[in-house]
């Protein structure tokens, strides 16, 4: 099927993915030649895929080529993987801050009764002299509050770099981070096309653009 051109009388029959990697085909020999069969034919698939809602073609591509052409080869054989490092990282963090909001409202609910009933074993407080069991147990309380909050603002100052990063993409290419980076495994590219039942091209194509828009925002690139 590959080698059939596309008309206005077949391209109902060709699949939707092989279309697109026609086109981008269609497109990278259209700048070597000046066929009006080649263009006639880009034409067609474009406007057909436009029609159909299954791509904004132009757009996304020009999005990502824009883009890489100043990446330099060697960084480019690498961002990808250590975008995605940063992501699972990520979502490692905010699992360790909501353990940490936890563990601090376990802790913060005993201070007014325990603040309430405190009493010194008949010495002052500030006589420098051995403090009640109560009175420890309040400030051990206090230090155990002060340092997870510590943990809790250091989580956040490193959160904060991806989740600005993550403003950055689409609707489509936000689903896809988190439905493919944010879990206990990564998930299969197979099962996330069939699950957002996106063509083979526009999921690729999504997911490269994502990933170079966050290598960008985290100036990995």
């Amino acid at each position: 099927m590959k080698n059939v051109q596309v008309t206005e009388l077949n391209i109902s029959m060709v699949p939707v993915d092989w279309l697109f990697t026609r086109y981008q085909k269609l497109k990278k020999t259209r700048k070597s030649t000046s066929s009006t069969a080649v263009q006639h034919e880009l034409m067609i698939i474009k406007e057909h895929l436009m029609k159909t809602d299954k791509s904004s073609v132009h757009h996304r591509e020009d999005e990502v080529e824009q883009i890489e052409m100043n990446i330099p080869v060697a960084i480019r054989q690498q961002y990808v993987s250590i975008v995605e490092y940063r992501l699972k990282q990520y979502y490692q963090s905010i699992k360790r801050k909501h353990w940490l909001n936890a563990e601090l409202q376990k802790v913060k609910p005993l201070e007014p009764k325990i603040t309430a009933g405190m009493e010194l074993s008949g010495v002052s407080g500030h006589s420098g002299l051995q403090h009640s069991s109560t009175e420890h147990a309040v400030i051990n309380m206090f230090d155990r509050a002060e340092r997870i909050q510590d943990e809790i603002w250091e989580v956040e100052d490193q959160l904060y770099p991806m989740e600005k990063a993550l403003r950055s993409l689409d609707p489509d290419q936000l689903m896809l981070v988190e439905a493919k980076y944010f879990g206990r495994e990564e998930e299969l590219d197979e099962y996330l096309m069939n699950k957002f039942n996106w063509y083979r091209a526009k999921y690729y194509q999504v997911k490269k653009t994502a990933l170079i828009l966050l290598a960008q925002s985290l100036r990995i690139i």
